[in-house]
């Protein structure tokens, strides 16, 4: 099953936000494990449930540190705790970033009259952060098919070898997205984004439902 939300990237992430701030004030166990029973639901629907598995196999050590360092001051209700806030909190960044293009937000934002140079430097952190660890992942595993090792106190005297040729694909990466750029007339006043965004009822409503049940769950 595959759900297609129709909402403003505005609205989205201002309901992204709403709902971020409602799970880490809610202090309740139970309200708690309802609303990561909703951002279940929302990740299984929207079909981001093995994306967001593969990010908590990643951070799955942090959420047990994490959790033993509340547990260790706050008693195992604490552990749990953390460790269902961490976990919805990642949920709620799959869904949002897994539905909202950075293109779309960056076309939204400049619809709301910020400057481009601002919607792009968002823009350009959401689409190109990706791009520079699998950049990073390549030169790693360059180096390290010619023997190179980095792991332990290797990586002391072997990390220039990984960081010189990073450094010098991510140079190159943005001298040709700055002549794209400029190319393509970016931060000229003639410049239109490719689809007009306008708020309608459906994102007030998502906005407004987001805020209502935050209030009933934190208050």
């Amino acid at each position: 099953m595959n759900i297609e939300l129709r909402f403003d990237p505005r609205a989205k992430a201002l309901a992204y936000l709403i709902g971020s701030a409602a799970i880490i004030l809610t202090l309740d166990l139970i309200r708690l494990a309802v609303l990561s029973g909703v951002l279940a639901a929302l990740l299984i629907g929207s079909g981001l449930g093995r994306r967001w598995l593969r990010v908590m196999r990643v951070l799955l050590p942090t959420l047990l540190l994490f959790a033993l360092v509340a547990g260790w001051s706050g008693g195992y209700e604490a552990a749990i705790g953390a460790a269902l806030r961490l976990a919805a909190l990642v949920g709620a960044g799959v869904v949002f970033f897994g539905l909202t293009p950075p293109e779309e937000l960056g076309d939204a934002l400049l619809a709301s009259g910020i400057p481009s140079q601002m919607a792009f430097l968002l823009e350009g952190a959401l689409r190109f952060t990706p791009m520079m660890g699998t950049l990073a992942r390549e030169v790693y595993e360059a180096q390290a098919s010619r023997g190179i090792r980095f792991d332990g106190r290797h990586l002391l005297r072997n990390g220039p070898l990984l960081l010189t040729p990073l450094l010098l694909s991510v140079v190159r990466f943005a001298d040709e997205l700055a002549e794209g750029l400029e190319t393509r007339g970016f931060g000229s006043p003639q410049r239109t984004p490719l689809r007009e965004h306008r708020l309608n009822w459906r994102d007030g409503a998502l906005v407004g439902v987001t805020l209502l049940l935050t209030i009933l769950f934190v208050w």
